[in-house]
């Protein structure tokens, strides 16, 4: 009878491929998660500045179509300035006077401009776990650091088992 020899089959996966992975997605994520971060930020400052620029121009255009209205002489402009502004009515007229104390009752014509406040939207991150250790001063470091660690093991060379 004959006994076959045994033989030792290579392993489907290298281990070392594992380590090498692990540590790529480890060095990816210290740079990206943080860059990421910065670009969520710097969306957020242009959306909070063009909704500043919407809420100025929105403004500009009611001062704009008030100041066309006096360029124009519109009777209801010109009636209200004058009232408001000069204490000037015409003879017979009734004048409701409301009690305003303080420095707002010249301007009183240029507040009715105003178009309404906006509410600017706040800064919200999305923070987990590997976020707060890339995203760290020194947690990113030992992010690298481990991430580099793992990248050495597995680009080293498998080792060999001594067959006798």
């Amino acid at each position: 009878m004959r006994t076959k020899p045994t033989t030792t089959r290579e392993p489907l996966l290298d281990a070392g491929w594992l380590f090498l992975l692990a540590g790529l997605a480890l060095l990816a994520s210290a740079v990206m998660i943080p860059a990421a971060r910065d670009l969520d930020r710097a969306h957020w400052r242009r959306d909070r500045v063009l909704l500043t620029e919407m809420h100025r121009l929105h403004r500009l255009t009611r001062h704009e179509a008030y100041l066309g209205a006096v360029l124009d002489e519109n009777d209801a402009v010109v009636y209200q300035l004058a009232a408001t502004q000069l204490g000037l009515v015409p003879s017979g007229t009734e004048i409701v006077e409301l009690v305003n104390d303080g420095p707002t009752a010249s301007t009183l014509v240029f507040a009715s401009l105003e178009p309404p406040s906006i509410e600017l939207p706040a800064f919200r991150e999305t923070e987990s776990r590997l976020a707060r250790l890339a995203n760290g001063e020194r947690s990113r470091l030992w992010v690298l650091a481990v991430g580099s660690i793992l990248v050495l093991i597995g680009l080293l060379p498998p080792s060999v088992v001594a067959r006798s």
